[in-house]
């Protein structure tokens, strides 16, 4: 995610085609039923179109993936799907998180089943890239439910989470949008997202066209009624779910939010 633009542009040269041709191969895909605790919905909002998927912690245990059992990154959706189905396990949905490094490790806070593989980042100065537009934020669950708090709200509350993510900028706090965003703002990139209703129900977010900060933040708040939703990634952002009709099978990625279930 965001640090050196040269790596970035190389990326997003070899992710063009996929990101790009995918929505269009995924459209005519036929989906199948959705899993317990899992629902997808294709909204229009403000001419622009996003998959959306929202888990129901009461039904489905949402996690956060990394590495496998040998210490080996995962790296994208197909790395991930196949090690599950080796431990007779499968993959229902998934989708990228967090920041990271130049190194591909975890450039904030991750924890993966209550164990904190990184820490809390609270650099106050960050140079360039989405996570310095503060506030930045985490999103995580626990045995309450799950959340969204910026940084500053979380380092504050001193949870013990189950999982646990960092990223930035924040898109929605409490009820308003971040203040940098602005409606004419040319940048625009797939992006992707994830944002709170509730304490059981988690909202994930990809739009299927280029976005800017302002538009993707909004239907958070304004569409799908998340008081509080924190941005992911940009144009390297993917989304399994073939209950949806997609089956990225995702670029290099290093923290990936997934529902598995035992294989059939």
């Amino acid at each position: 995610m965001q640090h050196a633009l040269s790596r970035k542009v190389v990326r997003t040269l070899l992710a063009f085609p996929v990101f790009f041709l995918s929505p269009l191969l995924c459209a005519a895909a036929l989906s199948e039923e959705p899993p317990a605790g899992l629902r997808h919905e294709r909204l229009r909002f403000h001419d622009h179109d996003y998959d959306v998927v929202s888990v129901d912690l009461k039904k489905a245990r949402l996690e956060l993936f990394w590495k496998d059992k040998h210490g080996c990154p995962f790296n994208n959706f197909e790395g991930l799907r196949s090690s599950l189905e080796s431990e007779g396990r499968q993959l229902l949905f998934a989708t990228n998180s967090g920041i990271y490094a130049r190194d591909n490790t975890p450039l904030g806070l991750h924890v993966e089943n209550k164990h904190e593989l990184r820490r809390l980042n609270t650099t106050k100065s960050f140079g360039r890239g989405n996570f310095s537009l503060k506030p930045n934020g985490v999103f995580y669950v626990d045995d309450a439910g799950a959340h969204v708090l910026t940084t500053e709200a979380y380092q504050a509350a001193a949870p013990t989470p189950e999982l646990a993510v960092q990223s930035g900028p924040m898109l929605v706090i409490k009820g308003e949008l971040h203040p940098r965003f602005q409606p004419d703002v040319t940048s625009r990139h797939i992006r992707n997202g994830v944002g709170v209703r509730g304490l059981h129900e988690v909202v994930f977010v990809i739009s299927r066209v280029p976005v800017n900060f302002h538009e993707f933040a909004s239907l958070f708040r304004e569409q799908l009624g998340c008081p509080d939703a924190l941005y992911l990634d940009g144009t390297l952002s993917g989304m399994y779910a073939p209950f949806a009709g997609r089956q990225d099978s995702g670029l290099h990625y290093v923290g990936m939010l997934a529902v598995t279930a035992p294989k059939e």
